[in-house]
């Protein structure tokens, strides 16, 4: 195997979410800062994206960003410049879910192939077809990402994975049915840290901040959050993720934690959105 490098690409950010949205009970706690971010995985000839942010250019996907108050989105190109690449470097993309600000991007990548739990977007897309009550179970993802992603596994750009496996040397998926989405999953990426093997868990959404996992006040009881499934499959998600950490929260990358950018080595951009090297 050779030796993958993990980046953290930030592409939009708020200061305006609901605390009580990402950490369960913490009621009248106001709003909170969060980042949007995907992680590039480069290593044994591949450029790896896990997850593709948002096309905001897209009338669908720039209303919904505005819904949930982001700030300074940007589009893949000009995240992708500040690391030297483009959108057509992009070989391989993963999926952690459906969610509109993790799979929008899916048309700006023209030579990647992406990969996806099967039943993630099979049930996301048996969500479309149910009336307006059940709304709530359609919520975060977008019909045109949907069509879009069914469109890739027609034309043969996007594999359906069922359930845990390696997809590339060294990357391997874990799948989580039924938690913050409808079948998730983290991938976990060997690198050389220290001079040791480890692996690192890039978490998708199993968990927003630190909270979900070490607790509130670091109590080490787990946090649950917004999802599909029930508080309790939630917490023992966010169990099975941090035990593939070997329980060191330093193992884990979280997709919206602002505290990235103190925890890595990072940059800060004009356009106030941040690049962290997670890993050499």
């Amino acid at each position: 195997m050779g030796k993958y490098s993990i980046r953290i690409l930030e592409y939009a950010n708020t200061d305006k979410a609901p605390v009580s949205a990402q950490i369960a009970s913490a009621h009248n706690g106001g709003f909170m800062d969060l980042t949007m971010s995907y992680n590039l995985i480069q290593g044994n000839g591949h450029n790896i994206l896990v997850d593709c942010g948002v096309n905001y250019e897209q009338p669908e996907s720039r209303t919904v960003c505005e819904a949930y108050a982001f700030q300074n989105t940007q589009m893949p190109d000009k995240i992708l410049a500040k690391v030297g690449l483009k959108p057509e470097d992009i070989d391989a993309i993963i999926l952690t879910h459906c969610h509109f600000d993790h799979m929008g991007g899916l048309k700006l990548f023209p030579n990647a192939h992406f990969y996806i739990q099967k039943e993630e977007l099979l049930n996301s897309l048996a969500a479309l077809s149910l009336p307006s009550k059940f709304n709530r179970a359609k919520n975060a993802f977008l019909p045109c990402d949907v069509k879009t992603a069914c469109e890739y596994v027609c034309d043969g750009r996007m594999t359906l994975l069922d359930g845990d496996q390696q997809v590339f040397d060294g990357i391997r998926v874990v799948a989580l049915p039924m938690g913050h989405s409808y079948c998730g999953e983290i991938i976990l990426v060997e690198v050389e840290e220290n001079g040791k093997k480890v692996e690192k868990i890039l978490s998708g959404d199993v968990a927003y901040v630190y909270e979900n996992v070490l607790g509130q006040n670091n109590d080490g009881v787990y946090v649950p959050f917004t999802a599909v499934g029930s508080p309790v499959t939630v917490v023992e998600q966010i169990d099975k993720a941090y035990a593939l950490a070997g329980y060191d929260i330093h193992n884990m990358i979280f997709n919206h934690e602002v505290r990235n950018y103190k925890t890595y080595e990072s940059v800060k951009y004009d356009d106030g959105l941040h690049v962290a090297v997670v890993v050499k």
